[in-house]
């Protein structure tokens, strides 16, 4: 038998700058930092905003990787290719998708195809 494909969410938040980076994570994806666990528990929004209301900066900053230098989310992806994952799927909560698109195109794909 053979070893099926193992995927791996990695959690990003590209912006111009780290604050604003993690600003959007507050803003829109507070609620990842809380774990699968509670997560799957949560049985609508208004529970999700209630488990994640204590969020702060450095919770967003342990869980990702922020801002526009490319080598924090090069480390981060590579956290999950050492943990024998063979695709991984970025997550970007940061605030500007085009702009996130562009980065990821010009400075993070081939320093990404390097990991594998």
């Amino acid at each position: 038998m053979g070893r099926a494909p193992r995927y791996a969410e990695v959690p990003i938040a590209w912006a111009r700058d780290e604050r604003q980076a993690v600003q959007a994570v507050l803003e829109t994806s507070r609620w990842l930092v809380t774990g699968w666990k509670v997560m799957s528990e949560l049985p609508n929004p208004a529970n999700f905003d209630a488990v994640s209301a204590h969020v702060e900066e450095k919770h967003v900053r342990q869980l990702f990787s922020v801002g526009p230098d490319p080598e924090p989310h090069v480390a981060k992806a590579r956290t999950f290719v050492e943990a024998g994952f063979d695709h991984i799927v970025l997550q970007n909560a940061g605030p500007d998708p085009d702009g996130f698109l562009d980065f990821f195109a010009g400075e993070l794909a081939g320093r990404l195809r390097g990991l594998a």
